[in-house]
């Protein structure tokens, strides 16, 4: 059981290590997925039922964040002011 915990643990610090916000989110909703099976497995009532509330949190913030369009800022070519905010093709 302690190996769950230290993938769900090692799920929080890839959320650490990440500069892309839909990633974050996807990584904190796995380590949450993992507390919830580890508290149930052990009988942690405090760990299952914030992981429960905030895997409720992070699954809804990643489902927008992966909704979401990317914005791309395109180079400019001879040194001028970047145009706005461009959605990318998809």
């Amino acid at each position: 059981m302690d190996s769950l915990g230290f993938l769900a643990y090692g799920f929080v610090l890839l959320s650490a290590s990440t500069n892309d916000i839909r990633w974050l989110r996807a990584a904190l909703f796995g380590s949450n997925l993992l507390f919830i099976a580890y508290g149930y497995a052990l009988e942690l009532m405090p760990i299952f039922l914030f992981n429960l509330l905030l895997g409720c949190i992070n699954g809804y913030q990643a489902y927008r964040a992966w909704r979401r369009p990317i914005i791309v800022l395109h180079p400019t070519e001879k040194g001028g002011v970047p145009p706005a905010f461009v959605h990318s093709a998809r």
